[in-house]
């Protein structure tokens, strides 16, 4: 196999640098947003490509033709001047970037050719930025973490003659055939369910379902799963202790690692062809675990991963003097690091947990740079095709000095975005002084069945909400954002300063290139909602009402606003029904902007310059997973029926009524939304009352028992909460950590309930 990782039987256990380091790219981000940091010549100046190709890295000889982020992308040209800082990093006479005439070589995409050049990059920038404590006395501004979004398996599920869509339901779609993983999956024939740190294969063939078996993930936290034919992939992550490691033949570190917690991500294998599902293999990988997709058996695992825990110095006493020192001595330490302190590791196991391969999990030529330096952290693409042999199968990992937090995927690409690192030494962070925050896209190409290879990166104004932020169509790439000061990205109500905008960027073998903008959307508010139709876009912005914009994009280089409705409220995830209409799932609120429960409501877009909201269901009090998850909803087609997790609680103070968990089946049919059944298998909440009084001290030091007061509530069924919601055949299925229960879909009763063992 080309570029595969080196694999060596060794068994280790893997994780990354615990969270104080986690914040090592900001002390080296560059203070001018539209400069481009680059590698010192010679050995760190990796070598220019703009190859695509699945089976070879470029020549690294070869000079590159097409640059990512020329003249039209904005990230390549400066708007602000540098801020003068002794810590900033000062490009030589001999760098790239460092006179008008190199703009365009700047930019340009770069490719790693070996080890050494990957080690002198990363020492370069990390003994410009370490600091008397290590890589983590700065403070920078992450992307946001993952959102849960959506998507479908058609190609792989063995079923016969069963059909997808028909026989029975898929996950939620943003793009079809790119399935995504969820907490619930099914061939029709089976149904395959995480709880916890358990997976539970279901056979739903016959008249009641029928439990298989259990599996036990040992102690990895679920996060999701995938199902491909006779084959299940786990993604679980967990928090273990890293420890020493390095290839044989590899010069070991000069350093002795401290103990530190980090996390790992693993990804284990249960094969479901035989009488009884088990594990057959277990694959670790150092880093957190950002998102995957599973198209035609290739999988696509995205991990970000911070370098090995490095026993940094820290000053003896406040003064500056020993500061200097301990600064002194960290640089000491960056200097005498490996390569293998740096990038990630990965460990491949087998059923009884011995290692059967395990090293470096990226090879050093298969290591890019983006346009901007974003400080020592790396993240990975790692592609494996399942089809045949599971985990055992090709194996092959591109990665970029980068972070990455939301991942997107089209039919031939995978885009990762990560709100840009800002270093507040070197960048102002008062009011009215903040550069504004900004989302660094980086591509890959992903048309082979063997790799995904880094294409290019491109910079926008402000943070994407999730995937759904995200579109390609007909060669071009849709990104919704919203601005806000580099001081506050984090608000969740938009501000004096917000804006959103939709920027389009023409997608081609050498990266994005933008092309169009509009602006102006929810002045002062932020994004909570965004879906595209072909080439309409309605996004919904909310601080005090719920603006639903419908723009049109039909012309990528003249974005347009088409029209606008202000609701109170607003919605968090928008579904297509057909027929021009649009369902939204979120929260109703006051006029003066404070949520009050879940809200439903039906638009029908016919009209782009006058969408209307023509039916409206809510639930006081009410919250569904789907604000936040999309795989948590479900629309079954055939029956007009939707399907969303609900938790509602009264806002009756006595506690009198009880609160409800499950989920609720909604009648789409028509224009109109008429709820049809509440569904939950909670235990009814037992209440409970205490009685209590307050004492009061008199002046003179008596007491006086002040009158009897009762509270009461009630006790919840937290593991009956719904995650998941899949149609076979007739029957509705419903998940929780607590059972899997199925109705009946003409009359949404009770057909069964299976409770899981404890």
């Amino acid at each position: 196999m080309t570029n595969s990782p080196k694999r060596t039987r060794t068994g280790w256990s893997l994780a990354v640098l615990a969270a104080a380091t986690l914040l090592a790219a900001a002390c080296a981000s560059d203070p001018d947003d539209g400069a481009v940091d680059e590698p010192a010549p010679d050995t760190t100046e990796p070598a220019a490509t703009t190859s695509t190709d699945d089976a070879e890295p470029a020549d690294p000889d070869v000079p590159d033709a097409a640059e990512a982020g020329t003249d039209d992308d904005p990230a390549s040209a400066p708007d602000e001047p540098a801020v003068d800082d002794p810590s900033e990093e000062t490009p030589s006479g001999d760098e790239p970037g460092t006179d008008e005439g190199d703009t365009a070589v700047a930019a340009a995409l770069r490719q790693f050719d070996e080890c050494d050049a990957v080690l002198s990059y990363v020492q370069e920038h990390a003994a410009q930025a370490v600091g008397p404590w290590g890589l983590g006395d700065g403070f920078g501004i992450a992307g946001e973490v993952l959102e849960a979004e959506i998507a479908n398996d058609d190609a792989a599920s063995g079923t016969g003659s069963l059909q997808p869509g028909v026989d029975y339901s898929t996950s939620n779609v943003q793009e079809a055939g790119i399935d995504e993983p969820h907490v619930l999956k099914t061939d029709g024939r089976r149904m395959v369910v995480a709880s916890e740190n358990r997976v539970h294969v279901v056979d739903v063939t016959g008249p009641a379902p029928v439990l298989v078996a259990t599996v036990e993930i040992g102690d990895h936290w679920i996060s999701n799963l995938l199902l491909h034919g006779d084959r299940v992939l786990v993604f679980a992550s967990q928090w273990d202790v890293i420890v020493p490691f390095s290839e044989p033949g590899d010069t070991a570190s000069e350093i002795e690692p401290m103990s530190s917690w980090g996390p790992t991500t693993g990804i284990v294998e249960i094969d479901l062809s035989g009488a009884t599902p088990h594990v057959t293999r277990r694959l670790d990988i150092e880093g957190d675990y950002v998102g995957a997709r599973l198209t035609d058996g290739v999988v696509r695992l995205v991990t970000r991963s911070r370098p090995r825990a490095i026993p940094w110095a820290v000053p003896e006493t406040a003064d500056l003097a020993a500061q200097e020192r301990s600064t002194g001595a960290n640089r000491d330490l960056v200097a005498s690091t490996t390569v293998d302190d740096w990038l990630p590791r990965f460990s491949l196991s087998d059923a009884s947990g011995t290692a059967t391969a395990g090293g470096r999990l990226v090879d050093c030529d298969r290591v890019w740079v983006p346009p901007h330096y974003a400080g020592p952290g790396t993240l990975s693409v790692t592609t494996i095709d399942i089809s045949s042999e599971g985990l055992d199968g090709p194996m092959d990992t591109s990665s970029i000095m980068s972070d990455g937090s939301t991942v997107y995927a089209s039919p031939e690409h995978l885009y990762v975005t990560t709100t840009r690192w800002h270093d507040w030494r070197l960048e102002p962070a008062g009011p009215g002084d903040g550069a504004p925050v900004e989302t660094e896209v980086h591509m890959f190409d992903t048309t082979g069945r063997a790799t995904s290879t880094y294409v290019g990166s491109a910079s926008v104004i402000g943070t994407v909400l999730n995937q759904y932020s995200m579109s390609e169509h007909e060669g071009h790439l849709r990104i919704a954002t919203t601005t806000a000061p580099v001081w506050q990205p984090w608000r969740t109500e938009g501000g004096p300063e917000s804006e959103s905008f939709v920027t389009m960027f023409a997608v081609g073998a050498e990266g994005l290139s933008e092309v169009g903008q509009v602006g102006g959307l929810g002045i002062g508010e932020r994004i909570f909602a965004v879906r595209y139709l072909g080439d309409i876009a309605a996004v919904v912005t909310f601080r005090q009402v719920d603006p639903l914009y419908l723009l049109d994009l039909s012309e990528p280089t003249a974005p347009a606003v088409r029209g606008e409705l202000k609701i109170t409220g607003y919605s968090a995830y928008l579904h297509p029904l057909g027929d021009d209409l649009l369902l939204g799932v979120g929260q109703e609120a006051t006029d003066e902007g404070f949520t009050v429960g879940t809200q439903v409501s039906l638009f029908d877009i016919a009209d782009l310059d006058r969408p209307q909201r023509i039916a409206q269901w809510t639930a006081p009090g009410g919250h569904s997973q789907v604000e936040f998850n999309a795989l948590a909803f479900l629309h079954w087609q055939p029956s007009d029926l939707a399907v969303l997790p609900l938790n509602q609680y009264p806002f009756d103070d006595s506690g009198s009524e009880p609160p409800f968990l499950g989920a609720v089946a909604l009648d789409t049919a028509g224009t109109e939304l008429t709820e049809r059944a509440r569904i939950s298998h909670a235990d009814p909440p037992l209440r409970k009352c205490r009685e209590s009084r307050e004492i009061v001290v008199r002046p003179d030091g008596t007491e006086q028992p002040g009158p009897w007061e009762r509270y009461c509530w009630f006790d919840t069924d937290w593991q009956a909460q719904v995650t998941a919601s899949a149609v076979v055949g007739d029957r509705l299925y419903l998940a929780s950590h607590k059972a899997l229960e199925s109705v009946w879909l003409d009359s949404l009763e009770r057909a069964s309930l299976l409770t899981w063992a404890r």
